[in-house]
């Protein structure tokens, strides 16, 4: 089985979550913790919630890559041999939380160069749109 942990500074790893639920209710694989708020130990409970998802697959998403959420799950890759992937967005998130298919490296590579894609700078598409609706007008 996939598990998924979600692990960010503050609220985003529950927005993400939910968002995931929203697209998919009954994803029971998915994960996440709220770093840094109410004062909780985020290694502590990062800690226990990998020991409580271990003999599974599990991928870690974080949100920085050079962040201390990040820093922590990857201190700890040898030890639980989870997958992390930092910097990421809900395109990754349900990519892999719906694949149903076993995903070597190369695969999980090729899904972050495809979420990487969709991130779009808008204004210039846009315009490009209008110019066209004008000329055909």
């Amino acid at each position: 089985m996939r598990n998924i942990l979600i692990a960010t500074h503050s609220g985003l790893a529950q927005g993400f979550y939910e968002s995931v639920k929203f697209f998919n209710n009954e994803a029971e694989n998915i994960h996440y913790i709220n770093a840094y708020v109410e004062n909780n130990d985020f290694e502590e409970e990062f800690l226990i919630k990998v020991e409580e998802l271990s003999g599974s697959t599990l991928f870690v998403f974080t949100d920085i890559p050079g962040g201390t959420v990040n820093r922590i799950a990857s201190k700890y890759i040898s030890k639980y041999g989870y997958k992390v992937i930092s910097g990421i967005n809900l395109a990754i998130i349900l990519e892999i939380a719906l694949s149903t298919e076993e995903l070597p490296e190369e695969s999980i590579e090729n899904m972050i160069a495809s979420s990487r894609e969709q991130l779009i700078f808008m204004n210039p598409l846009m315009e490009g749109l209008e110019k066209e609706e004008v000329k055909n007008d």
